[in-house]
C-alpha cells in the first residue's frame, strides 16, 4: 500500500510546484480535446443511408430490400428519394413491408433505362431515422444472380409531382449494387 501512495504523493506534490502557466496550458489543451471531441460528434451526425438485403434466396421465396436512413433531418433539401433498379423481365410482384411516414412509395415497370423501379419520396425529413422496407417476388423460371441498383437523392423542385422528383434521380446518386442468387 505504501508502494502506491508515494508516487501519487509526489506528482501531487510537483503539481503544486509548477508555475500557474503550465497549469493553465494543461487546461487549454484538455478544453481544445474536449471541443475536437464535440467537431468529431456532430460530424458523424451527417446523413447516412444503408441497404441491407440477402446474399442468396430460394427460388419462389421474396428478396426483402431495407433501407435506413439516419439523421434525415441534417439535409438541408425539402424532399429525399430512395429508389431501387431491377433488371427488366425478372419481377413478378412487390409489396412493402415499411414506408416512411408521409411518403409517396410505388413501382415503374419500365424507368427510363427500361428496368423496374421501385422508389419512395419522403417529405418530411423531420426525423432521426427514416426506414423503407419491401419484398421483391422473382419469377421461378428464373435463376441465377441478378443485379439491384440503390439511389438515394436529396430533392429541392418546389412543387413538383412524384415523376418529376423521380426525373431528378442520376447515375450520381447511386450507393451501390447488390447481388442476390437464387437458389
Amino acid at each position: 500500500m505504501r508502494r502506491l501512495l508515494v508516487p501519487i504523493a509526489f506528482a501531487a506534490g510537483l503539481s503544486l510546484l509548477a508555475p500557474q502557466s503550465a497549469q493553465a496550458a494543461t487546461t487549454t489543451s484538455a478544453s481544445s480535446a474536449a471541443t475536437s471531441s464535440a467537431t468529431e460528434t456532430v460530424t458523424q451526425l451527417r446523413s447516412r443511408v444503408t441497404v441491407s438485403y440477402p446474399k442468396a434466396i430460394r427460388r419462389g421465396w421474396p428478396v426483402r430490400y431495407t433501407y435506413k436512413v439516419t439523421n434525415p433531418n441534417e439535409i438541408d433539401d425539402e424532399r429525399l428519394v430512395l429508389a431501387t433498379d431491377l433488371p427488366r423481365g425478372i419481377v413478378s410482384k412487390v409489396r412493402f413491408v415499411t414506408k416512411p411516414r408521409g411518403a409517396s412509395c410505388g413501382t415503374q415497370k419500365r424507368n427510363a433505362a427500361g428496368n423496374f423501379s421501385i422508389y419512395c419520396v419522403v417529405r418530411s425529413l423531420n426525423h432521426s431515422k427514416i426506414t423503407m422496407s419491401f419484398n421483391v417476388w422473382i419469377r421461378t423460371s428464373y435463376r441465377g444472380k441478378f443485379r439491384a441498383g440503390h439511389y438515394w437523392a436529396p430533392v429541392s423542385i418546389g412543387g413538383g409531382s412524384v415523376r418529376d422528383y423521380l426525373d431528378e434521380v442520376t447515375r450520381e446518386n447511386l450507393i451501390g449494387h447488390s447481388w442476390t442468387k437464387i437458389a
